[in-house]
């Protein structure tokens, strides 16, 4: 999938997961209990448009900076903003200017819900 059909995919035929025309992710064990208590703390919007395959974490992480390549509409970044905490640092970069747009407009509220910025 080039770029352009990427963004056409993921940014205009796509408006929430259930309408992924495809679901090639499968994943063999249940997150771990921090990253289930992290999504609850993630805007639905955000949430109604996840079209990744789950998140992989290391355990250990609170400080560390990251960097989320294919953020898409953010509920990754989210959460390891909150596994990170206050004094880590999350960038999430994405090519679709309608992923970026959902996860820009619950910055606010995630900065609120989350206690920090």
């Amino acid at each position: 999938m080039n770029l352009e059909n990427s963004r056409e995919y993921y940014g205009k035929v796509l408006s929430e997961s259930a309408d992924l025309r495809t679901d090639a992710c499968t994943t063999a064990e249940r997150p771990p209990l921090a990253v289930i208590k992290a999504l609850a703390n993630v805007h639905p919007d955000v949430k109604a448009r996840y079209y990744g395959c789950g998140l992989i974490a290391p355990s250990a992480i609170e400080g560390a900076r990251i960097l989320d390549l294919g953020s898409g509409s953010g509920q990754d970044a989210y959460i390891l903003a909150q596994l990170v905490g206050e004094h880590g640092e999350v960038v999430g970069v994405d090519a679709t200017s309608e992923q970026l747009a959902v996860a820009n407009a619950h910055l606010e509220w995630h900065r609120e819900t989350f206690g920090y910025a």
